[in-house]
């Protein structure tokens, strides 16, 4: 009885300091502005990009805005930050999606297979984090298809309320 006591209290302890010394994971809401001169990009840049992320953890949703010779790209994702799996279909059918976001330590990562129709894939992982106090967002990007691939540092700046 005594044995199963102090098994029972050293593991409630052993618990707790495990959860108690877990730092919280970070919150990447905010509206986000792209900052051209800290990004490193390999593709051609746009002339501006706006990331409007709600997270409140499990649940993330980002809204990416990208402008290129005055026209608007808009896209957003609806995801958990569980690493479970989701299937998307895209632009009526067309593109299938495999997606899933998961935690890395403090980064989100988000892990995507596009697919077309031909069978024909391309992967984006996209890696999710916050420097400066919160102030900067980064997004690394390994965009890779069959006749393309390219790394990406995308680095934006909070605005301010």
């Amino acid at each position: 009885m005594v044995f199963r006591l102090t098994f029972l209290s050293a593991l409630i302890l052993a618990l707790l300091s495990v959860t108690h010394g877990q730092e919280p994971k970070p919150n990447f809401s905010g509206t986000w502005i792209w900052n051209l001169e800290r990004s490193s990009l390999q593709i051609p840049p746009p002339s501006s990009t706006t990331f409007v992320i709600q997270h409140d953890d499990p649940h993330f949703h980002l809204t990416r805005t990208h402008v290129f010779n005055g026209k608007s790209d808009t896209w957003s994702i609806d995801i958990l930050t569980d690493g479970k799996q989701e299937v998307v279909e895209h632009f009526s059918e067309e593109y299938t999606s495999r997606t899933r976001m998961y935690w890395e330590g403090n980064s989100l990562v988000l892990d995507m297979t596009i697919s077309d129709k031909s069978g024909e894939k391309a992967t984006n992982l996209v890696k999710y984090s916050l420097a400066d106090n919160g102030k900067t967002f980064i997004a690394l990007e390994h965009f890779k298809a069959p006749n393309d691939e390219h790394l990406n540092k995308w680095v934006f700046e909070k605005k301010s309320a």
